[in-house]
C-alpha cells in the first residue's frame, strides 16, 4: 500500500491551515469523498476503512457506510476492513489529480489541442485521457459563443465522458455516436458507431494513442475504438495526433493510423530525432510543448 498523506498532525486554532488540509475539507461531501476515493483507488487498487477515515477526517461508521453504497453502484468490492478496485477506468471519469510528470505532461498536450481549435468549427475526439482533458479545455474557452442561432462550437464525441463535459456548455452542441460503451475508454463501438461517423464531417480530429512508432503508427488496445476512430479520422480536414514521450516506440494491440496520416502532432516530452526526421518528411507539423 502507498503512503497517502494518512494521519494528519491537527494543527492549533491559531495555525493557519496547510495547502494539503483544504482537499481533506473539499472531500467530506459524500460525492466529493466517493470522487476523492475513486481516484486513490485507480493507483493503490485496495483502501481500508481506517486510512481513508484518517485520511478525509471523517468517522470510520461514515466511510463504512461510503464503502456499502459504492459496492451497491458497483464503483468498488468491499472486503473484510476495506474495499478494492474493480475493472472500471475511473480516472476518465473525473478531472485529473495526479501531480507527477506524465499528467502535467499530458495538460501541456490538452492546451495546446484546445488552442487549435476555431471557433464555429466541428470537431471529433476518440476516447482517453489526453483527449478527454483537450475536450474539457476546448469546450470551455469563453470565445466560443454561438450567434444567430449557430453553435460556437459543435463536438462530435466518440467517448460517453466527454459528451458529459460537451453537453454542459450552452454554446456547444453535442453529437454522441450511437453504439456499444466499452468499460475500460468509454468509447462507443460497433456498426451503431460506424454507420452514424459515415454520415458526419469533421473540421478537426483529435486523436489520443496508447502506442506511436514509426512502423505501426498509432495504436491503441481494441481493435473495435480502433476501427471508429479510423473513420472519423477519414472524415476530417485536419487530423491532430496526441501523444506523451512515454507513448513513443511503445506498440499496442490495434493500429488506428500511419503518422504519416497525422496533420499535426501535439508532443510533451523529448522527441527523437528519427521521429522528428519522419514527421519532416511526411509534412506532419510538429507542436512540441
Amino acid at each position: 500500500m502507498r503512503e497517502t498523506g494518512l494521519r494528519p498532525t491537527p494543527s492549533s486554532p491559531s495555525t493557519p491551515s496547510s495547502p494539503s488540509e483544504a482537499p481533506r475539507r473539499a472531500a467530506r461531501g459524500r460525492s466529493a469523498r466517493w470522487d476523492h476515493v475513486l481516484s486513490l483507488l485507480t493507483t493503490t487498487k485496495r483502501l481500508s476503512v481506517a486510512e481513508v477515515a484518517a485520511d478525509l477526517e471523517v468517522s470510520e461508521s461514515t466511510v463504512r457506510r461510503d464503502f456499502m453504497e459504492m459496492e451497491r453502484a458497483q464503483l468498488a468490492r468491499r472486503t473484510h476492513g476495506g474495499i478494492v478496485a474493480v475493472d472500471v477506468a475511473y480516472s476518465l471519469a473525473s478531472v485529473p489529480r495526479a501531480a507527477d510528470e506524465g499528467s502535467a505532461q499530458r495538460e501541456r498536450v490538452a492546451d495546446r489541442a484546445a488552442s487549435l481549435v476555431e471557433p464555429g468549427q466541428i470537431i471529433g475526439f476518440n476516447g482517453g485521457r489526453t483527449t478527454t482533458s483537450a475536450a474539457r479545455r476546448a469546450v470551455s474557452r469563453s470565445d466560443l459563443d454561438s450567434r444567430d442561432g449557430t453553435p460556437g462550437l459543435t463536438v462530435v464525441c466518440a467517448a460517453l465522458n466527454i459528451a458529459t463535459e460537451a453537453v454542459l456548455r450552452p454554446s456547444v452542441r453535442t453529437v454522441v455516436l450511437g453504439g456499444v460503451a466499452e468499460p475500460y475508454s468509454f468509447e462507443l463501438t460497433g456498426p451503431l458507431a460506424t454507420a452514424t461517423m459515415r454520415d458526419l464531417w469533421l473540421d478537426t480530429m483529435f486523436v489520443g494513442t496508447v502506442g506511436l512508432d514509426l512502423g505501426a503508427g498509432l495504436t491503441c488496445n481494441s481493435d473495435a475504438e480502433a476501427g471508429v476512430t479510423r473513420i472519423m479520422i477519414g472524415h476530417s480536414r485536419r487530423v491532430v495526433g496526441l501523444a506523451t514521450a512515454d507513448k513513443i516506440g511503445h506498440r499496442a494491440l490495434a493500429g488506428i493510423c500511419p503518422v504519416s496520416v497525422l496533420t499535426d502532432l501535439v508532443i510533451a516530452g523529448p522527441v527523437p530525432e528519427d521521429l522528428r526526421a519522419h514527421l519532416q518528411e511526411s509534412s506532419v507539423r510538429l507542436h512540441e510543448v
